[in-house]
């Protein structure tokens, strides 16, 4: 193998970003030598978009494998793809367990991210794995939830301190296979002084999306908030989740007004603009003109560029750290709505 390199070239940049989205097809045949599709395999992995561009390069990479740590090294890949559907389909299942006690105790609580958006954002579900299950309540209920987590079979991280109360979010493990976790979350804006100016729990869920089934819209927010109120938008997965449920709004001016009541304008403007210039997408770019273009929204779109999500793994360069850095002061700084 050749030794990783901290950050892609442009080139691989374009090429990572092209495999990394579902809705292009996957290519007959590349004539890319090994160093190629092992650079974009690696940043692949490093992204957490793995399981789509293995998708698209799993039968061209074997055709050009010729050397035999080039092989080994695929070999690998496609046994961590297999554990990673096999544990996406063990979280389902204790996923399902969990939901049905919720339920029948009456306890008002909706599972985000991981198996809603594979199974309504992607056509190939295990191109969105996931390692953990995610429940958000609200807080007044996070104990109750915690009860129902237990007689599951799960059990709380014995640590004597950790900032689960602080950050509204508590880790449960299921007893004798700690790499099966599901976090209970009370606001999934997880740091209190960000959380001041925006906060996204169970009631702003609801108000996105009343019904049972999460809207386009609500999962368009739950992408946006994980990527940039959650995390500071280190991974392209962010990107891929942001775009595949952006091509699903089919009403601009619901999604504004929603972006607006829960004061995240600046970051759904953001992420659509950021995004729609990985992917090269111009719906998605049109979806970011509904926002008013102010100054806050201008400086952050500069600061959150392609380069500043692809160069923050697996060695953040010193421009991305500072960037999105910049842009949580950004949002820290100033009001979210009509920005």
């Amino acid at each position: 193998m050749t030794k990783r390199q901290s950050s892609l070239a442009p080139d691989e940049k374009r090429l990572l970003c092209f495999h990394a989205d579902p809705r292009n097809l996957p290519p007959e045949t590349l004539d890319w030598p090994e160093r190629v599709f092992e650079r974009i395999l690696d940043a692949a992995h490093d992204h957490g978009v793995l399981a789509i561009v293995w998708r698209k390069l799993r039968g061209p990479s074997r055709a050009a494998a010729s050397s035999e740590g080039f092989r080994k090294r695929l070999a690998r890949i496609e046994e961590e793809h297999t554990l990673g559907v096999g544990q996406s389909m063990l979280l389902r299942h204790h996923a399902a367990r969990i939901s049905k006690l919720l339920r029948e105790q009456g306890i008002p609580a909706q599972i985000v991210k991981g198996p809603v958006f594979a199974d309504h954002l992607y056509e190939h579900p295990s191109d969105r794995p996931f390692t953990d299950i995610d429940i958000l309540a609200d807080v007044d209920d996070l104990r109750r939830i915690g009860s129902v987590v237990e007689a599951c079979g799960f059990e709380r991280d014995a640590k004597a301190w950790d900032n689960s109360e602080r950050y509204q979010e508590y880790k449960w493990y299921l007893r004798g296979n700690d790499s099966i976790m599901v976090e209970v979350q009370g606001n999934m804006v997880h740091y209190p002084a960000l959380r001041r100016r925006l906060s996204f729990g169970y009631a702003e869920l609801k108000a996105a999306s009343p019904g049972d089934e999460q809207s386009a819209v609500a999962m368009l927010l739950i992408a946006v908030v994980h990527a940039l109120a959650g995390h500071k938008f280190h991974r392209l997965l962010f990107a891929v989740d942001i775009a595949q449920a952006a091509r699903r709004i089919t009403d601009p001016t619901e999604m504004v007004r929603a972006a607006e009541r829960l004061g995240a304008a600046l970051e759904v403007r953001t992420a659509l603009s950021v995004t729609s210039r990985l992917f090269r997408d111009a719906e998605i770019e049109a979806l970011a003109r509904h926002f008013p273009e102010g100054p806050r929204a201008r400086l952050g779109q500069r600061l959150m560029n392609e380069d500043t999500v692809l160069d923050a793994v697996p060695k953040t360069s010193r421009a991305s750290h500072l960037r999105r850095h910049g842009f949580r002061w950004l949002q820290m700084l100033g009001p979210g709505a009509h920005s």
